[in-house]
């Protein structure tokens, strides 16, 4: 019999549809692994959310009817927007700025679905979280200074991470003390994360590319649900940010980007050792123009690391700062974290899935089937390939067992990048992908508590 071709649109719909299935096939399996196989039975509550695979949230069914009738229409309007500005004739910078406004309002209408502002404050005053330490902060040199020694009476947080992050909150506390304003700059900060989007998304996929690309970031289950308010939004802008910038050096030969990329890598590993999670993607576009530029690889990457390491070294001269004690600190800290007894090699897919799973359908099968050719291509030096290094990386690193979902917020922009390439070669509807993206979303927020 001959054989029947599938056409684009309906391999789109077959591809999401097995990407949807399978995301929530392996979620009940996973939730029925940790209850039942794993003897955690369901009369155990969730929390204290370490008892979850793979995915980082809990079924807990919750929806504040008065706040839903004001926020929902609210949230419909802003992601129909986010359609509507992809294909406007608005000049670029008013369309992404726009783009970002609309996932400002997107993901606090969200959030408030589970009870108004209240629900914003919600993830940031948990005992241990960043805000309610800044007043541990005072003089910035001196709490950079004594970080090392301060670390071990530090919350959770501020004592598994960098000491960057607490003083984020320190400067937002002095201008808008309390939980509100920590999160409404954490959101504002997330929503930063667009500009980043876009550069990317026109370096690789033109301007048609880059209008499809900020839509569906910013419909992305994990930038709606993460954006309020996880302290790991805030700081994903400036680490996505420093790929950008060090890859534009790398590309166009440029001593300011290759400058400017390697300032942010050091404000990103003063705020998250996830920081080194960039380097596989950096190592990998290098590589593949190792042997054509060896020249120019060499000197970007001499020059990268000095500014990093001299930056380091002028913040030890001008605080005291030590960031090898610091990572020593944190390591003796996390070893006996309750987060961190758990099996290694289960979490090196199940990090992973969790990624795939929380990125929304379409975009999960539109990353793993333009991954699959970047791999039958043999394409090792592509985008595709840096990407796929990166979130590799992670889950090999072993540190982020679970909770990928906030974490990873920085490797969206570039997974959004290698999806909305295939999704275009599919020649996939944008409202159609929008309608997907934004109902999970939801049905996440209404049907499961995520935590952050």
């Amino acid at each position: 019999m001959p054989s029947v071709r599938v056409g684009p649109g309906r391999a789109f719909a077959r591809a999401t549809g097995a990407a949807a299935g399978a995301a929530v096939l392996v979620g009940a399996v996973g939730t029925v692994a940790t209850r039942h196989w794993g003897r955690v039975p369901f009369s155990v509550p969730s929390r204290p959310w370490y008892l979850s695979w793979p995915y980082y949230i809990f079924w807990e069914p919750r929806l504040d009817l008065g706040w839903a009738l004001a926020a929902l229409p609210v949230a419909g309007l802003a992601a129909a927007l986010v359609v509507a500005l992809a294909g406007a004739t608005l000049p670029r910078a008013g369309r992404v700025w726009a783009s970002a406004g609309c996932l400002f309002v997107l993901a606090l209408a969200v959030s408030a679905l589970g009870g108004g502002p209240a629900a914003w404050r919600a993830p940031l005053a948990y005992v241990g979280e960043y805000p309610g330490a800044v007043d541990r902060v005072g003089a910035i040199p001196a709490f950079l200074r004594d970080f090392v020694a301060m670390q071990p009476s530090l919350p959770d947080f501020p004592a598994q991470h960098p000491p960057g992050a607490m003083v984020f909150y320190e400067l937002v506390d002095r201008v808008w003390p309390g939980l509100t304003g920590a999160a409404l700059a954490t959101t504002a900060a997330a929503c930063l994360g667009v500009l980043v989007m876009a550069g990317l998304a026109r370096d690789e996929l033109g301007e048609e590319g880059e209008r499809w690309a900020v839509a569906c970031w910013v419909l992305a289950p994990m930038v709606v649900l993460y954006a309020a308010t996880t302290a790991d939004a805030m700081w994903a802008p400036v680490l996505a940010g420093a790929a950008l910038a060090a890859h534009r050096g790398l590309e166009r030969h440029s001593p300011a980007w290759t400058v400017a990329g390697a300032l942010l890598l050091w404000v990103a590993s003063m705020m998250t050792f996830a920081a080194v999670l960039v380097l596989p993607f950096l190592l990998v576009r290098a590589l593949a123009r190792f042997g054509e530029e060896r020249a120019w690889v060499v000197r970007w990457a001499v020059a990268t690391t000095a500014v990093v390491l001299g930056l380091a070294g002028l913040c030890r001269a001008a605080t005291g700062y030590e960031p090898v004690s610091a990572v020593l600190a944190v390591h003796r800290f996390w070893v006996v974290a309750p987060g961190s007894q758990r099996v290694w090699w289960i979490w090196l897919f199940g990090n992973l899935i969790g990624f795939g799973g929380m990125l929304g359908s379409p975009l999960l099968a539109a990353f793993v089937v333009r991954a699959r050719e970047a791999l039958r291509e043999r394409a090792w030096g592509s985008f595709e390939m840096a990407t796929l290094a990166s979130l590799v990386a992670g889950a090999f690193w072993g540190h982020t067992k679970g909770e990928v979902e906030r974490m990873w917020q920085f490797l969206i922009p570039f997974a959004v990048v290698v999806a909305a390439r295939q999704l275009q070669r599919w020649r996939a509807s944008l409202p159609v992908v929008a309608a997907l993206l934004t109902g999970q979303a939801l049905l996440v927020q209404v049907l499961f508590f995520t935590r952050w």
